[in-house]
């Protein structure tokens, strides 16, 4: 399956998940609700060409990138989807199970990696950013094995509010900002009539 073909799905199944939240928001109480409605609809777009859909999608899948800090750790992303060739290679299919990180993410491509954020509270601009930064680093920074980085914003805010609303404004302004080759940004209102005349897509 060709790399345009998987994002072509993947999209597909995105924007399931986007017209499954603006027609009913307060099905989703956290963003664990989402990854499970995305992992739904990838499977049934058969994004994975696989019996077993596990094989190739995976969630809370480990960065290459080892982040510095007091204890250096891997970022996790929210989903994966295997390159297939890459992961049907004997040397990867011969591994052991409990094996080390590092050979396994060497050798095995990320055709697409989701991260996903439902936004639920108004926060200070530095949490924002915080949260921000750090999904956009894990899904761009290098070394990096991603073929194509998607990051999804879902909004539920009380946009009746005028200080929700300025809010929701800058987080899509701050979201524009991130904006890079090979990363596609969503910006979604839970409310229809709230959002951009333009695209959600940034």
């Amino acid at each position: 399956m060709s790399s345009n073909h998987v994002t072509s799905l993947v999209e597909k199944a995105i924007s399931q998940v986007v017209a499954d939240f603006q027609n009913n928001p307060e099905r989703f109480w956290n963003e664990r609700d989402l990854h499970w409605s995305l992992f739904y609809y990838l499977k049934t777009q058969g994004v994975s060409g696989e019996a077993y859909p596990t094989q190739l999608i995976r969630a809370e899948f480990p960065t290459r990138k080892v982040f510095p800090g007091k204890k250096p750790a891997r970022g996790r992303y929210d989903l994966v989807i295997f390159d297939a060739e890459s992961y049907r290679k004997p040397e990867v299919q011969n591994m052991e199970a409990q094996a080390p990180w590092q050979p396994f993410l060497d050798l095995v491509g990320i055709a697409v990696a989701i991260e996903v954020k439902l936004w639920l509270n108004r926060l200070r601009p530095e949490n924002m950013a915080e949260r921000v930064d750090w999904d956009v680093r894990k899904l761009t920074e290098k070394p990096n094995n991603v073929q194509n980085a998607y990051f999804l914003n879902f909004v539920q805010l009380n946009f009746k509010s005028a200080h929700m609303m300025q809010y929701y404004q800058e987080l899509r302004n701050y979201l524009i900002t991130k904006k890079q080759p090979g990363l596609s940004i969503l910006c979604l209102p839970s409310q229809l009539q709230v959002q951009s005349a333009s695209n959600n897509w940034l």
